[in-house]
């Protein structure tokens, strides 16, 4: 299988995950900025809602993406963009070229790109990993060729181990270790000289649609998962 067929398949995956995930309900009559950069970022900060009848007025050097049900829509100016006028039309305004690759560009056998659901915790990166709730969480790896073990350590000094078999990528948190929203949690490889640091948020409810759950990523500070989702929703 290609790398770009992969990748596509990963992206399909991911936001089939999300929306599985989330109730279906109507059309927003606003979008979501999930993304700027550029002289105007600060007019348009990722997690703000304009119309979608909005002017969005860009500066050269200016990007701005935006997320509705539909999927996202990439801006650059220097321009004046109109995302209902945009989306009518059925205009891809600009590729995305600022995507970051989540293991880097080279792929080989039993290494994949990205978790089949943002939901699933990433033990290969640091950072805050946003929980819709903490029951049947998942960990997941990148590299599944090889039989590996995994100590994590929580707050308080609580610490277990897991065992993971070669050829799985997921497995279960283990059930007699809490997850604390807040709290700081160590992931040690079998192997790997420097250990993962996450830190964990669990959003107040599920959300209800694709911009709500990019809202709560954005507000939670969970940057990691944004990136997942953004680069896995459609791109009009």
């Amino acid at each position: 299988m290609s790398s770009v067929r992969n990748r596509s398949i990963s992206r399909r995956l991911v936001l089939a995950a999300v929306l599985a995930g989330a109730a279906a309900g109507p059309a927003a009559a606003n979008v979501l900025v999930v993304r700027s950069s550029g002289p105007s970022a600060r007019l348009y900060p990722a997690g703000r809602s304009l119309p979608d009848t909005a002017r969005i007025t860009l500066r050269s050097g200016d990007t701005v993406v935006i997320l509705d049900a539909r999927g996202t829509r990439t801006f650059r100016g220097p321009g004046n963009f109109n995302p209902a006028t945009a989306a009518r039309a059925g205009t891809r305004i600009a590729e995305n070229g600022g995507r970051r690759a989540r293991i880097g560009a080279v792929r080989s056998a039993g290494i994949v790109a990205s978790p089949t659901t943002i939901w699933h915790i990433d033990v290969s990166q640091s950072g805050t990993m946003c929980l819709a709730g903490t029951s049947n969480v998942m960990l997941w790896r990148p590299e599944a060729g090889q039989t590996t073990a995994l100590t994590i350590s929580g707050p308080g000094g609580a610490s277990r181990s897991v065992q993971w078999p070669a050829g799985r990528s997921a497995v279960a948190w283990p059930s007699d270790l809490p997850i604390a929203d807040g709290g700081a949690y160590q992931f040690r490889q079998a192997g790997v000289a420097v250990p993962t640091q996450i830190t964990f948020r669990t959003l107040n409810s599920q959300p209800s649609d694709m911009q709500a759950v990019a809202a709560a990523l954005i507000q939670a500070g969970c940057q990691e998962q944004l990136d997942l989702l953004v680069d896995s929703a459609p791109n009009q």
